[in-house]
């Protein structure tokens, strides 16, 4: 397989690079949306009862919705129901600083208006998904799915920090103007993208015309992936108790932890490339999570605030090819014309996963010391990949080409 470079699919396929910063600029105003409404809820309510109601607001349409986004992105042209989703977001969220310089801003508003975005963003979520493998080669596919997954990597390290001066400087609600933009910003870049074939049964990368659809490795990676997420949902309960009471450290300890593992994250997406090349993607992924479970596991014995910090960027360079590997393996798998179905079943899944991993999370830190509860998460993904390996195993999954999994 010839090899490619990240940043060389960017400069030589423009199409995809216009895509890949709309997405990039949206992930941005989507971190900021979170980190200001969050606060905004916790500011009138006190409690962190309201805060996780409102994530639950984002997660659980896409339930319901991402199954017919799917299945309405395969029978359609993507491009326009991605550049409405977008518009039609930028519309909701305006409503909020709209509603607040009224004084007529209630926090139930602020919950159905989060709803209806939640409802509406598996549109674009998985319609990129249907147009990475249209806009490259198959040779470029694990980059430019690498690339891609920076936009939501990047936000992570960088977003944070520009939310909290805008909140600080504008307050909450004014601060979301900024993420209207970004929707703005994500439909202009769709203007570019180009018809795909619709109405025939299009031929998956690796499999025959008469081939499988959705086999044992398929569905054995989309349990694994969610799984994933759920069992990494307790973490993000524990972790600022962790952070407070074990490791003596306040919010700038706490947010560190969180910019270390953006920070592996980035780091660890430039191994995709070699990964792909070197093992079996589906075998890879199991052991990514596996591994994951390791730092996990021994970021809850950490004496202190550097012992944690290397840990969770450790963890982050574990992670960081997950997504672009999992992705890869997916589209290659189940053929294009069904690629709008799989990602919405895949957004239906992933959606509530880590939000009720979550709130388990908080259940168990009633009883449970953070480390404890940290040291569960850690363990769970250890035995969650290997549960799973039998399944990726089997034919279509550990026995493919290394460069298809």
């Amino acid at each position: 397989m010839p090899r490619v470079s990240l940043l060389s699919v960017l400069r030589t396929r423009p199409t995809f690079a216009r895509l890949w910063l709309g997405a990039l600029v949206s992930g941005l105003g989507d971190t900021l949306s979170w980190l200001a409404l969050t606060w905004f809820v916790l500011e009138r309510t006190g409690g962190g009862a309201a805060v996780g109601a409102l994530l639950l607001c984002f997660a659980l349409p896409a339930v319901v919705t991402g199954p017919l986004w799917g299945r309405s992105l395969d029978r359609s042209q993507p491009a326009p129901l991605m550049r409405l989703d977008n518009l039609a977001r930028a519309g909701l969220i305006v409503l909020i600083p709209l509603l607040d310089a009224l004084g007529t801003l209630e926090l139930w508003t602020v919950f159905v208006i989060s709803a209806l975005m939640g409802a509406l963003a598996p549109a674009t979520q998985v319609g990129a998904r249907l147009f990475v493998p249209a806009l490259l080669p198959d040779e470029e596919l694990e980059q430019g799915n690498a690339a891609y997954s920076l936009t939501t990597q990047v936000p992570t390290v960088l977003g944070p920090a520009l939310a909290g001066l805008l909140v600080a400087a504008w307050g909450a609600p004014r601060a979301l103007l900024v993420d209207a933009l970004s929707f703005l910003f994500m439909a202009w870049a769709l203007g570019s993208l180009p018809r795909l074939p619709r109405g025939g049964r299009a031929v998956g990368r690796t499999e025959t015309a008469r081939g499988r659809r959705w086999t044992p490795a398929v569905l054995a990676t989309l349990g694994l992936t969610t799984l994933f997420y759920f069992v990494y949902g307790p973490l993000e309960a524990a972790l600022p108790v962790f952070a407070r009471e074990s490791l003596g450290t306040g919010a700038q300890g706490y947010g560190a932890l969180w910019s270390a593992l953006g920070v592996g994250s980035l780091f660890g997406t430039l191994l995709v490339g070699p990964l792909s090349r070197a093992f079996p993607v589906s075998l890879t992924l199991a052991a990514i999570m596996a591994l994951w479970g390791v730092a996990v596991t021994g970021l809850a014995f950490a004496p202190g605030v550097g012992p944690a910090l290397a840990v969770m960027f450790a963890g982050g360079l574990i992670w960081g090819p997950y997504t672009a590997l999992e992705t890869t393996l997916l589209q290659r798998r189940v053929p294009s014309g069904e690629h709008g179905r799989l990602f919405g079943v895949r957004a239906m899944l992933l959606g509530p996963a880590a939000p009720l991993g979550t709130a388990l999370g908080g259940v168990l830190l009633i009883g449970l010391r953070a480390e404890w509860v940290i040291a569960l998460s850690g363990l769970g993904c250890v035995l969650g990949a290997l549960a799973a390996l039998p399944w990726l195993r089997r034919r279509g999954g550990a026995g493919a080409d290394p460069a298809t999994g």
